[in-house]
């Protein structure tokens, strides 16, 4: 391990936060030194702690994730051997994500995930802290992209979902489950991550692509807003429909006008396990909305489709270059 070095990068969260009479503030950030003590005495002569920002989860947007993705990479150019992100759960699957989108290094990029921070009781803050570090140190998360640490388990950061904000086992993998875990000290994977194409130029996320949901006859107005905002054009939007991809008949002309003002329009299923399907031909179903030239999601969750949505655009693909990358083919 002598030769080894990992970057532990503090990314904010309520993990990074004080108490002030039992309430999380962020007026009281926990500091790098209390941070570094609580690493173990194995794994402490590897790590070099980037103390980088305290703010909630709930303040972060694309840009700054990729910001954060920057300075991850910045720690690889410098030596980096591992990354581990320590950072709240509140958005680390939207941020996991893109990271993986983003990450062209073979070297491990580990997220540790936990609900609550240290001195709450039930919290396995410092637990999951030193497994993320060991997984880190491991060779087998070399080369398997961005991983999430939580609960003792490995996740995908393509497939990780958190289906409940409390307790330790709120994450899951949608479709995998877990891929991996710690057990007595030792990292384990059993499966291999299913990735993405990775680019290696370097480009920058596209900023105004947003997300909306079907649901019982809503959203029109903010079809009318998001269409009637000449001074803040969308870079691209997603649908997350009914069942197949479809969507209210209402919507139609909506997005007919987006995709002939050249604004991609991506289309997946609201369900948690769904996926677009073109088995229906009725006003509002995919099919329909496809002959105009909507995208096909796949069985992408309607927060992946607006991060790779955004990746895409970012990097100039269009038209079938962009359908063929959201579907991975």
């Amino acid at each position: 391990m002598a030769d080894q070095n990992i970057s532990l990068v503090i990314a904010g969260g309520e993990i990074s936060m004080g108490l002030a009479d039992g309430i999380v503030t962020s007026q009281q950030p926990v500091s790098a030194e209390t941070i570094q003590s609580w690493i173990s005495p194995e794994l402490a002569g590897a790590v070099r702690l980037v103390d980088w920002s305290h703010q909630p989860s709930s303040h972060y947007s694309v840009r700054m994730t990729a910001d954060l993705v920057e300075l991850l990479s910045q720690q690889v150019e410098a030596g980096a051997h591992a990354v581990v992100v320590f950072c709240g759960s509140d958005a680390v699957e939207e941020m996991a994500y893109l990271a993986d989108l983003l990450w062209v290094y073979p070297q491990p990029l580990i997220f540790a995930a936990t609900h609550a921070p240290a001195g709450v009781p039930g919290s396995d803050a410092l637990t999951v802290l030193n497994e993320a570090l060991l997984t880190a140190l491991s060779r087998e998360a070399w080369g398997q992209g961005v991983l999430v640490c939580a609960g003792g388990q490995l996740f995908a950061a393509s497939d990780i979902v958190e289906y409940a904000d409390y307790g330790r086992l709120g994450f899951s993998g949608n479709f995998r489950g877990a891929i991996g875990a710690i057990v007595a000290g030792k990292v384990h994977l059993w499966q291999a991550p299913k990735r993405s194409k990775i680019f290696d130029a370097p480009f920058t996320p596209a900023r105004n692509v947003e997300l909306l949901y079907a649901s019982l006859g809503a959203g029109e107005r903010f079809l009318q807003l998001l269409t009637g905002d000449e001074g803040n054009p969308l870079d691209g939007l997603v649908i997350a429909g009914f069942g197949g991809g479809h969507v209210y008949p209402a919507w139609v002309p909506y997005l007919k006008a987006l995709v002939r003002d050249g604004v991609p329009v991506v289309v997946v299923s609201r369900c948690l396990r769904g996926c677009v399907m073109e088995d229906s031909s009725f006003e509002g179903a995919f099919l329909k909305l496809k002959e105009f030239g909507v995208m096909d999601g796949g069985f992408l969750s309607p927060l992946q489709a607006r991060l790779k949505l955004a990746v895409g655009i970012g990097a100039n693909l269009k038209g079938e270059e962009l359908q063929k990358y959201l579907l991975d083919q």
